[in-house]
């Protein structure tokens, strides 16, 4: 019976506490572990999707700035008197215009980066018409303020439908250095409402209002008398663009883009924590001189250092923000010399250099921690990739502003 028991006999109290306290930990040992790696694991994959979201975005940015000023390149549009507006225009300070600010937008709040604004137009290629002398001898191609002659077989595309408001478009053209009448041309443009488009062989004409009908213009745009409308190689197209911003809602940044006559914005990205733009200015009369970069930071430089374009001033220091000027080139709208000096800048635009700070959507709280990290982000949680490229806008090495043979002296541009 003793032989039998013992035989029989299985784990004491103690082997049974020490086994479970042993599974207990082995257990718990595992599920950290477990938790770690599924929660480095989330955040890993949250990188690579702000990763991919960048290389997304470059793309979409690209193509936008790449076909910017498509059929007018860096020539400014006249929507009024004081409204000029470049196919690539970028805003350090958004509270400069205010369609930047509208809607539901918020600033950034107190410690989060500040991004820039970037506003972009093209022409609609598909309906592009070109104007032509008008008929009975004349030698323009206006026929009065509001009617242009048409080439035969022009399209009517540009005509809006029967109840629908006027076709925004811009009437282009690109000529410089062509004298008609012994002056002196430079690129020119202006908004135009289109309200009518009558391509048949009889009428050939294309009816429509100059300048947004915000504000007076008094320019070229509305002399029909001007020696410049006997200029050949005059256009017309739809008028397309884009504005991009980032907006801080609810103390959440969101990349948001307004198309050209749209009313409302668009989220494009809720993963975009800043957008930053610099933008490279050629020398015209040296053009083989490296481009200048608006801002820029550089200790070689003059002091200060290169500011954003749109806050470039008359007073800067010598080599900071002078630009060569030509003869007849300042617009005589512009509001004040400061602004006269951006204008110039502006069409010199070669090459615009993207920033974009992505970040994901959800924060490690166990990686929030004094300082910055080695990109020089805070640490507090998020985890962030910054994506850098250049585009140049295709149309501004052909159209517009460009380089030009010199001159002769006294014989101007």
């Amino acid at each position: 019976m003793r032989r039998q028991f013992k035989a029989e006999a299985g784990f004491t109290l103690l082997e049974v506490m020490v086994a479970a306290a042993l599974g207990v930990v082995v257990l718990t040992t595992g599920l950290v572990v477990g938790t770690q790696l599924q929660r480095r694991s989330l955040f890993e994959e949250q990188t690579m999707m702000a990763q991919t979201t960048g290389r997304a975005l470059q793309e979409r940015l690209s193509a936008d700035i790449s076909r910017a000023g498509n059929g007018m390149g860096n020539t400014p549009i006249s929507f009024s008197d004081t409204d000029q507006r470049f196919a690539v225009q970028v805003y350090s300070d958004l509270s400069a215009d205010t369609e930047l600010t509208s809607g539901d937008y918020a600033a950034p709040p107190a410690g989060a980066p500040v991004s820039d604004a970037l506003r972009l137009y093209w022409g609609r290629t598909r309906d592009l018409v070109f104007l032509d002398t008008c008929s009975g001898g004349s030698t323009v191609v206006r026929n009065g303020a509001n009617e242009f002659c048409l080439a035969p077989d022009s399209s009517a595309g540009m005509k809006p439908a029967t109840g629908q408001p006027a076709t925004m478009a811009v009437l282009v053209n690109g000529d410089q250095g062509e004298n008609v009448s012994g002056n002196s041309i430079l690129p020119v443009s202006c908004l135009l409402r289109v309200s009518n488009v009558q391509p048949d062989a009889a009428t050939k004409k294309l009816t429509g209002n100059v300048g947004s009908g915000v504000g007076t213009l008094t320019n070229l745009c509305t002399n029909n008398l001007d020696v410049r409308w006997q200029l050949s190689n005059w256009i017309a197209m739809a008028l397309e663009g884009v504005t991009y911003r980032v907006n801080w809602k609810g103390g959440f940044p969101t990349l948001e883009a307004r198309p050209y006559g749209a009313t409302d914005w668009q989220v494009v990205s809720r993963d975009v924590e800043q957008l930053k733009i610099r933008q490279a200015v050629i020398n015209l009369t040296t053009p083989s001189d490296e481009y200048r970069w608006f801002p820029e930071t550089n200790p070689l430089l003059a002091s200060p250092s290169r500011p954003a374009l749109d806050t470039c001033t008359a007073a800067q220091n010598p080599g900071v923000c002078t630009v060569e000027q030509r003869a007849g080139e300042m617009l005589s709208s512009a509001p004040n010399a400061n602004e006269a000096l951006r204008m110039r800048l502006r069409k010199r635009v070669r090459e615009l250099e993207i920033t974009l700070v992505v970040r994901t959507r959800r924060l490690d709280r166990e990686a929030v921690a004094a300082g910055v990290d080695e990109n020089n982000h805070p640490r507090d949680g998020y985890k962030r990739r910054t994506i850098t490229f250049r585009v140049a806008p295709r149309s501004f090495g052909m159209t517009g502003l460009q380089v030009l043979e010199p001159v002769p002296t006294g014989t101007g541009t």
